[in-house]
């Protein structure tokens, strides 16, 4: 092998355009595509993408790749003096025709009214509902299957692809960005609404979207990869620990509860936190734990989660919105505790033991 380096040679991406990462998820979430064409190519201005996924124990892990293209012939020096000849004469045209004149070269430049880097008025429905689908996101509650309809539409998605979050001092107003973002909330409403419609019991709404969130696939990005947008998780119909548990924060909340998000520093992990009472808390935070990455009982922290591990450091709590408190969780805590007895037992359970685990499993939709 020649010790030069190769330049046209495939390089690991860590944080990729966004533009890659949107065509990355709609070809993730087709399966049929996927199937057919198991790497991603797309080309750029100035560099080609390949996008691998990697799916073991449930997980799916990103491999992002990127290779320069070749760099363009350079323009003839005759053209060079051309041009240098045309800016010149252009100057002295601009400094000596007044005010009138640079003010349309700035127009020219900036672009007329409306156009990306300007303010501009919010996108119509019109703008936005374009590219329609319709998901069906399933959940278990008591062992019995449901189902959440959910409109998404692409043109939606491709807005919230250009409004990256803002940097704050504030980690608290950080993360409430994404779930107080005015465009989703037009239709993020609409499925909290369906929430509602799909179960008449106000606590048994609260179970429905706290399993509907936990059965969304779960992807791990990079540790420095952008989050997305709750509207995100649900157009490409996967996320991560912080993107899943921002949408179950959204979710609670408008359904009347108190919500935080627990926010694992050390771990790198995120987790949702429900209003309770104080013996089905989670430490001394004042919120129940509930992990949105898989199926999971409500309260129970003792898993390892989201490539995690197991949560051993003190969250930093960033409440959400006041609201309810969840006063019937402790039918999932009474469950967590026998499954967390059970899971000390070994590998070998007898009948009994391991029909209440089966039991507890299809209960909240969790594999065994």
């Amino acid at each position: 092998m020649s010790s030069k380096r190769n330049r046209s040679a495939w390089v690991d991406v860590r944080d990729p355009p966004q533009w890659v990462k949107d065509a990355a998820y709609e070809w993730f979430a087709d399966l049929g595509v996927r199937s057919q064409n198991p790497v991603l190519h797309l080309n750029g201005t100035s560099y080609d993408y390949r996008v691998q996924v990697e799916e073991t124990g449930g997980q799916v892990r990103w491999h992002y790749y990127r290779r320069q293209k070749p760099s363009r012939s350079r323009m003839p020096r005759g053209s060079l003096a051309a041009w240098a000849v045309v800016i010149l004469v252009f100057l002295v045209v601009v400094v000596t025709g007044g005010g009138d004149l640079v003010s349309s070269v700035r127009t020219l430049v900036a672009g007329p009214p409306g156009t990306p880097g300007e303010d501009s008025t919010s996108p119509t429905p019109g703008d936005l509902e374009t590219g329609p689908k319709t998901i069906d996101y399933p959940y278990v509650l008591r062992g019995g299957p449901g189902s959440i309809r959910f409109d998404a539409y692409r043109g939606v998605n491709d807005y919230l692809s250009t409004q990256y979050p803002a940097s704050f001092d504030d980690e608290h107003d950080y993360w409430l960005q994404f779930v107080d973002d005015g465009i989703q909330d037009r239709y993020l409403k609409q499925l909290a609404e369906n929430i509602r419609a799909s179960e008449t019991v106000p606590e048994d709404r609260a179970r429905a979207a706290i399993s509907m969130v936990q059965k969304i696939p779960y992807v791990d990005y990079p540790f420095d990869t952008p989050a997305k947008y709750p509207y995100h998780v649900l157009y490409h119909q996967n996320g991560d620990c912080d993107e899943k548990s921002l949408l179950l924060a959204y979710l609670l909340r408008e359904l009347g509860y108190g919500v935080a998000v627990f926010h694992f520093r050390e771990e790198q992990h995120m987790a949702v936190g429900i209003r309770a009472p104080a013996r089905y808390c989670y430490g001394e935070t004042g919120y129940a734990f509930i992990e949105t990455t898989r199926p999971t009982i409500p309260t129970y922290a003792e898993g390892e989660y989201g490539g995690a591990g197991r949560l051993t450091s003190d969250p930093k709590v960033i409440v959400i919105a006041d609201g309810d408190s969840f006063e019937g969780i402790w039918r999932e805590h009474t469950d967590a505790a026998e499954w967390n007895r059970i899971q000390g037992m070994g590998r070998e359970l007898d009948r009994y033991t391991y029909g209440r685990y089966r039991n507890l499993a299809q209960w909240y939709g969790m594999p065994y």
